[in-house]
């Protein structure tokens, strides 16, 4: 369904992609619905749910004339249908939003004045609280900075808000490339026109984080304390699958491929085209050499596999919670990311 030529073009769009969300999408349309800040198009583009999806799109939709309904006719995996609520969209400031993701109420009125106020600003958004399934919060433990799960005892250090809020691009790019453990920054409020310079989100995991790499080298991150990101930690997230089951949901072309050297191209090709310097694309060519030199140690020494070899054996859920924890000493910018 396309955007009413009557209605006039809001300042944000939000893309919201969802497969199968039945459980949990009515509660993130109802925190997006709800936001202080009102002036935005809600895209949902629906990859072929075979659930009551549909459904709640549709009667959402109906009471709401912000909201767009798109459905595809058939599975396209999951990066390609986010990309695709971006290409849907028009608004000069964009935000993705995840169907099991939660906002406090101020989150988009306070990512919005952040980009009004600093022009240099690419990227608005907040601190991270993880929280369950019912969306209770996780237990906070002030003196380690982690979210405590209740079910399995994993300690998750969330994504600092300092990340690429630096006035040097090199350094933004040294900080997502080795700190932007879950890629939070994502799901941020972005400026449209930064990020038609991107790739957007390509076809292996972790190209979130690719992605705000390519990002970083055009304008700064800046992000409140406050923790009005509220990131949901459950079974049915795209964090917890294993490895074979994360490449059908990010891909359905049944292409055979090395996901590490997926990777590994999109961060060394992260400088190309940006407005850098000769000496910062050269330094950010020797920090992607440096973590995959690092990756390649750890493999022959046998020190975290997941992360050091090209096409690692991925252990599932568990070896997530331990990865993500923040108590690895490993470079996490070859690791899953959330797409």
């Amino acid at each position: 369904m396309a955007r009413s030529p009557n209605r006039p073009m809001p300042k944000l769009s939000i893309g919201l992609p969802v497969y199968n969300g039945e459980k949990l999408l009515a509660q993130a349309l109802d925190h997006l619905l709800a936001q202080t800040f009102t002036d935005f198009e809600l895209v949902i583009c629906d990859n072929a749910s075979t659930d009551r999806t549909a459904q709640i799109c549709r009667e959402y939709a109906g009471r709401d004339a912000r909201i767009r309904y798109v459905r595809n006719d058939r599975n396209i995996g999951a990066n390609p249908n986010y990309n695709r609520t971006y290409e849907l969209s028009a608004a000069p400031l964009f935000k993705w939003a995840a169907h099991d993701d939660l906002y406090q109420r101020t989150y988009l009125e306070t990512c919005v004045r952040i980009l009004a106020d600093d022009p240099t600003v690419v990227l608005a958004h907040s601190g991270t609280t993880f929280i369950d399934d019912d969306g209770q919060a996780f237990a906070f433990d002030s003196g380690t900075g982690t979210y405590i799960d209740p079910e399995t005892g994993a300690r998750h250090m969330p994504d600092s808000h300092t990340i690429g809020d630096s006035a040097v691009a090199v350094e933004r790019f040294r900080q997502v490339l080795f700190h932007a453990r879950w890629g939070s920054h994502m799901y941020g409020v972005v400026r449209r026109q930064a990020l038609a310079r991107t790739q957007l989100l390509l076809n292996f995991a972790s190209s979130d984080r690719a992605m705000l790499a390519e990002l970083a080298l055009l304008g700064r991150f800046r992000s409140v304390p406050e923790r009005l990101y509220l990131r949901r930690i459950h079974a049915g997230s795209s964090w917890a699958l294993g490895y074979h089951e994360i490449k059908n949901y990010l891909s359905t072309d049944g292409q055979a491929y090395s996901r590490r050297a997926r990777q590994i191209r999109a961060f060394f090709g992260a400088a190309a085209g940006k407005p850098v310097g000769i000496m910062t694309k050269a330094m950010c060519t020797a920090l992607v050499a440096g973590v995959c030199v690092r990756a390649v140690t750890d493999a022959l020494t046998g020190k975290d596999v997941r992360n050091g070899t090209p096409d690692a054996t991925w252990t599932g859920p568990a070896d997530r919670a331990r990865v993500t924890s923040g108590t690895d000493n490993t470079h996490p910018a070859l690791s899953e990311g959330r797409h």
